[in-house]
């Protein structure tokens, strides 16, 4: 679950904050106001980043998916491909709606980046069932495709991030895990 807070938190606009020593699992044993306190509740336990080296993998990967997607950051020129800039649905990306009853919530973010030249095109997905759920992908009709970033589920082998250019090029449905999260990155095949 602290994977999918950590997903959904940076693929979201504005600045994204978290608390010292989150990103190994820290913790302040519950209490949400340890300002004041010079003690075990407060200091950071810095043996945890060697015990959850994963989840500060995890983070970093995630922090530097971030910056290199400004789309999620903030509003760019439209794509040029034609995709909304925000468009959100639940499992059928094609949907204008979403069904008051989902459990299943995406958001595909889509913009021209003038630096890079070319469209920046990410896509999320999370599914708070706790089965699977077969989604749909937007359609990429000037021959892109989508690539799997991240999977909070994992594949079975603890690996939750593919860096650029190891990503899974996924067709067009994918069967979400139960209470997992999923970031796509749209680009040319």
């Amino acid at each position: 679950m602290m994977r999918n807070a950590c997903a959904v938190l940076m693929c979201s606009r504005g600045t994204p904050m978290f608390l010292a020593g989150d990103e190994f699992c820290n913790t302040q044993f519950g209490n949400n106001n340890s300002y004041c306190q010079d003690n075990e509740i407060s200091w950071l336990d810095w043996t945890l980043l060697e015990k959850n080296k994963d989840m500060f993998e995890f983070f970093r990967f995630m922090i530097n998916y971030r910056f290199k997607h400004p789309v999620i950051r903030r509003k760019l020129s439209d794509a040029v491909c034609g995709m909304e800039p925000l468009h959100t649905h639940d499992v059928i990306a094609e949907k204008k709606s979403i069904d008051k009853n989902a459990h299943t919530l995406a958001v595909s973010f889509a913009g021209y980046d003038r630096e890079k030249g070319r469209d920046d095109l990410v896509y999320i997905v999370v599914n708070s069932y706790w089965e699977d759920v077969t989604i749909t992908l937007p359609d990429l009709h000037w021959g892109g495709s989508w690539y799997l970033s991240v999977n909070t589920f994992g594949d079975g082998n603890e690996r939750y991030c593919y860096p650029e250019g190891q990503e899974v090029r996924i067709e067009h449905e994918f069967i979400m895990r139960p209470r997992s999260v999923a970031i796509f990155t749209g680009r040319k095949r």
